[in-house]
């Protein structure tokens, strides 16, 4: 994030602290987003800094005659322009150096986003802050940047008519809040996104500061009575933003008063304030607050591309060692790039320059988006296999989030009788392409849905995933999937997960607790009391008059693993393997005997239909790893795409429809069979 230029105000190094806050915050939950579930509120930190310090110096030269809108843009082009110019050019550099032809297409229209400020409503369009293939956008968090852009393109203009018409600043700033908010809560709970990337349900966050600005320069002295009072109010409230706030928040909503209040009170404390002089004023926060910028610049890049080269889950390591070259990098551009252009004093000729650099960048992003420029790696024919990589679609665009006992569940409404309830983890939401595509293509026929999913956490009550930090929310997101599934409007429930990965003899991340009684997995008690609970929850289905589905695991391993496929590095070139083998599935079945037995009996006595998608998805014990074009049917060990999901989940359809399934397929009885691990859903 960037700041203002201060020269019309007098220094406040408490300030810079804030900003070292709100940086590191954010940096901590890229790197760590189950650990630091609230960090990325301190986007919303840096958003009414930005609003204080240009508010305050837009009213500081409205008041003394000295306002020029080309003065203005003049002074954000030289502060915003060189280190996002550098941070863009290396950022596309090495990505011509690693990246995939999708992902270089796609980096290259980011740029172009992201040079006129347009980041936010591209991102919009696509998907999702919090979508799993989000840290695979290197350009992402310029999204951030594109509000406030976006915000300074109209609050200038305003502010100008404010006075020029000598209106009452805080009646037309308190409008502007008071819409912009009203759009925030109005779209939070059925269009999240919207809400999240829209300039409309953003701009209250820097009214807010703007309205600080106003406060700080004509009223100080009425808040530095209260100045300790604010200060620890304000650390309070941030501290609650931090605590409370995660993914599966209505966010910005109401929640986004916490980290914009705390923000406010800390700011109206002023630099004498007690946290602001103790803790904020300290040259260590001071001195992370001057690089803030291209720190919040440097930092994500790096990270995603950690993610693209390594993997889903770069070790900790890694993690430190590229957050440590973000430090390093943002360092020496504030110092060979930032300090340098703000101290020269040709200041037209550095505005021409930088502006037309931005916009050859702009040039440079669409030569790559359209392929005049590709990327360096050759592939030798395994593009098949790298296009499936990260290829999920989880939620899908007729999956609308609707929040049951705080938990955020999605919901595909159809104009079919019944409604359906799938519950389960990731391997589950494999299955929304399907469901999705079923609906919206007969919706007379089919019922509504309800994914009541979680990726990661075992639909077994009382079961604990472990860690627990990073797994914080699945005990409340199973208890209030069966509770949905209970009530009185639901008809027909649906589980399943990675049942072979959670019960085998290589399981250490679950724990069973209840009563007072702890087991660790593997521990054959343990799995015991697991298996008893999921008996006891699909007899409650049964009880209160549900149909039941008990869906098995899928086909999974190694063998259909696109990386599995190919060999080389994304530094060097790639090549795909001679011959990629087929799935036995009785070997398959031998290895998860164990637990494939157990679900099948625990169907039988308690009256729930067994599903076990091998039975449609292989023949003659042989599942295909590859479609007929010799694409990838995975997107990795455990995981249809999409499409294939679309076609191959037909099997679920049954689920769907108000009449009783009856003696298809779909009721067989598989064979029984002994456990091997499977990664967990």
């Amino acid at each position: 994030m960037h700041t203002a230029h201060a020269g019309a105000l007098a220094y406040r190094p408490d300030i810079d602290g804030m900003r070292a806050l709100a940086v590191i915050a954010v940096i901590l939950f890229h790197a760590w987003p189950t650990w630091f579930a609230g960090g990325f509120v301190g986007v919303d930190i840096f958003f009414v800094i930005s609003g204080f310090l240009i508010t305050s110096i837009l009213i500081s030269q409205l008041e003394k005659g000295k306002f020029s809108i080309a003065d203005f843009y003049v002074r954000r082009i030289r502060r915003i322009f060189p280190a996002l110019t550098v941070v863009m050019l290396a950022t596309l550099a090495f990505g011509w150096v690693v990246l995939l032809r999708g992902e270089f297409q796609q980096i290259g229209k980011h740029a172009v986003a992201g040079t006129t400020f347009v980041s936010n409503l591209v991102l919009w369009n696509e998907a999702g802050y919090f979508d799993n293939d989000g840290i695979t956008k290197p350009f992402l968090h310029l999204w951030s940047l594109g509000v406030e852009e976006q915000f300074y393109i109209l609050w200038p203009l305003i502010l100008w008519l404010v006075f020029s018409r000598k209106l009452r600043f805080l009646w037309v700033a308190g409008v502007i809040f008071v819409i912009s908010m009203s759009a925030n809560v109005l779209l939070v709970s059925d269009h999240p996104v919207a809400a999240f990337f829209s300039p409309l349900t953003r701009f209250w966050e820097l009214m807010a500061g703007g309205v600080v600005a106003w406060l700080n320069l004509h009223q100080a002295q009425r808040f530095e009575r209260h100045a300790t009072a604010l200060s620890l109010g304000g650390a309070l409230l941030l501290g609650l933003a931090f605590w409370l706030t995660n993914a599966q928040s209505l966010f910005p909503g109401w929640w986004a008063m916490l980290p914009v209040g705390g923000a406010c009170m800390l700011i109206l404390a002023g630099k004498n304030g007690l946290l602001n002089r103790l803790v904020l004023s300290r040259r260590l926060p001071v001195a992370i607050g001057l690089i803030s910028y291209p720190l919040y610049l440097w930092h994500w890049p790096l990270l995603s591309y950690g993610h693209i080269i390594y993997g889903q889950k770069p070790p900790t390591l890694l993690k430190l060692a590229l957050i440590g070259a973000g430090f390093a990098l943002a360092w020496l551009t504030w110092r060979l790039v930032e300090i340098p252009l703000r101290e020269r004093r040709d200041r037209s000729r550095v505005t021409w320059s930088l502006g037309l650099g931005m916009v050859a960048i702009a040039v440079l992003g669409l030569t790559i988006s359209t392929s005049l420029l590709r990327e360096r790696i050759d592939t030798h024919g395994a593009e098949p296999y790298l296009a499936a990589l990260n290829d999920s679609q989880f939620p899908g665009p007729t999956l609308a989030p609707m929040r049951y006992e705080g938990v955020v569940f999605q919901k595909a409404v159809s104009r079919g009788p019944g409604l359906t309830v799938f519950l389960g983890d990731s391997v589950m939401q494999q299955y929304g392409p399907r469901i999705e595509h079923a609906v919206a293509s007969d919706p007379a026929r089919f019922s509504s849905v309800i994914f009541a999913t979680a990726g990661g956490c075992p639909p077994i009550e009382n079961t604990v995933r472990l860690p627990q930090i990073r797994f914080p929310l699945c005990p409340k997101t199973v208890r209030a999937a069966y509770a949905l599934a209970n009530s009185a409007q639901v008809d027909t429930v649906v589980v399943g997960a990675a049942w072979y990965g959670y019960f085998n003899a290589g399981q250490r991340e679950l724990l069973f607790e209840k009563g007072g009684v702890s087991k660790a997995f593997p521990a054959p008690d343990a799995q015991e009391l697991a298996y008893a609970s999921l008996h006891d929850s699909l007899a409650t289905l049964r009880k209160n008059g549900k149909r039941v589905f008990l869906v098995l695991q899928p086909p999974a391993g190694a063998a259909f693993d696109p990386q599995s496929m190919y060999t080389g590095s994304r530094f060097g070139s790639i090549a795909p393997l001679p011959k990629v083998p087929a799935f036995d599935l009785a070997d398959y079945r031998q290895r998860n005997a164990a637990p494939l037995a157990r679900l099948t009996a625990i169907a039988a006595d308690t009256g729930a239909i067994v599903i076990e998608p091998a039975q449609f998805m292989c023949k003659d014990n042989v599942c295909p790893v590859l479609d007929d074009s010799g694409a990838p049917l995975y997107t990795d060990t455990i995981h249809m795409r999409p499409a294939y999901s679309r076609r191959a989940a037909s099997f679920l359809d049954p689920t769907m429809l108000r009449a009783p399934a009856g003696a298809s397929a779909a009721t067989r009885t598989p064979p029984t069979a002994q456990a091997s691990p499977a990664p967990a859903g």
